[in-house]
């Protein structure tokens, strides 16, 4: 086990080369998991933009509304679901075993949990820095509009910052169950150290997800497991490869 923040620094080609490696081991699974997930991420968006055009009719809007938030749940759930299938399946690929259907689709309902509670402090610290940000330019503003700029700037660098160091949120909170709090020091811990390195693999990250995009759309379908599996491969790296929370076998 790598002590946090004292792990050797990044091997970005090497992850991303076993990345690809973990992907190619189940590639029709892979792609096939990411399809159903994002089909049934597309319908639950549809019934929020059905639910939201219903506002504009005539008559009671509380159907509307509920229906609007049963699409919303179901949203989360499906993303929540996805994004463990998809990190079990790569962490059983970069073992040297091929992942089932059965691995991608398993209900893990704790590790869902946790994983919504580390969404929520996250959305929450964003919303915090706008927020002081917002205030800040605003008073600035008062003295000199041109200066009102700096805090929104230094806000942006700030959630840059906390982008990069909760890029392994996923796992610590699913693969060691931790509490999203010691999951987020946890995070700053291990790549403080190596800040500039893990920049530079997450905007790999992001490159790899684009072209997937501009390809058609379909090459999300290739492109996201494999960005998957690469960040497990390099949380392997800087972590361990102990699996605390129990989600390889979780029903």
């Amino acid at each position: 086990m790598n002590i946090e923040g004292q792990g050797q620094p990044l091997p970005i080609g090497s992850v991303i080369s076993r990345g690809w490696q973990a992907f190619a081991r189940a590639p029709w699974l892979f792609v096939g998991f990411t399809l159903v997930g994002l089909l049934l991420s597309f319908f639950t968006q549809w019934l929020q933009d059905l639910a939201s055009n219903g506002f504009d009719g005539d008559g009671s809007p509380f159907g509307w509304v509920l229906l609007f938030l049963v699409g919303l749940v179901l949203n989360i759930i499906v993303s929540l679901w996805l994004n463990i299938g998809l990190f079990r399946g790569a962490w059983l690929s970069l073992g040297g075993t091929r992942p089932s259907w059965k691995d991608f689709t398993r209900w893990d309902g704790l590790a869902m949990g946790r994983l919504f509670l580390m969404a929520l402090l996250l959305l929450g610290v964003n919303v915090l820095i706008l927020i002081v940000a917002g205030l800040s330019g605003a008073l600035l503003s008062l003295i000199r509009f041109e200066l009102s700029a700096l805090p929104l700037l230094a806000g942006m660098l700030v959630i840059l910052y906390v982008a990069v160091t909760q890029m392994f949120h996923l796992p610590l909170v699913v693969a060691r169950a931790e509490a999203p709090l010691r999951a987020f020091q946890s995070g700053r811990r291990t790549i403080d150290p190596q800040f500039f390195r893990l920049l530079g693999f997450g905007v790999l990250m992001m490159l790899i997800g684009l072209v997937g995009l501009l390809i058609v759309g379909i090459g999300v379908l290739v492109a996201a497991p494999v960005v998957a599996c690469s960040l497990v491969a390099a949380y392997q790296h800087l972590y361990d490869r102990e699996d605390l929370g129990g989600f390889l076998s979780a029903d």
